[in-house]
């Protein structure tokens, strides 16, 4: 497994992160990084905050918060799901 990795580097807030990655995750680790570096833009204008632990800090805090409510509603979508399909069972 480690052998199919490949080494790359990625830059965030103008610092150098060199990792190894599947070929598969290289792609979604190069958007994630697009997006984080978007986000660093957007706080940075929006809150005119220049200390770059405080962005990171917000931009955790939006994706924790995000992943929150995703898994919420995966979960009530799951127990709804799991509802018609008893109910399908239950016609004969």
């Amino acid at each position: 497994m480690e052998n199919d990795k490949v080494k790359i580097k990625v830059a965030i807030a103008g610092r150098i992160y060199p990792l190894k990655v599947t070929p598969e995750e290289e792609e979604h680790v190069r958007k994630a990084v697009d997006f984080i570096d978007e986000r660093i833009k957007v706080i940075e204008k929006k809150y005119a905050i220049k200390d770059i632990q405080d962005i990171q800090a917000l931009i955790l805090l939006e994706l924790a918060s995000e992943l929150s409510f995703i898994k919420q509603k995966n979960k009530k979508d799951t127990q709804l799901i799991n509802e018609k399909i008893d109910q399908l069972l239950q016609i004969k």
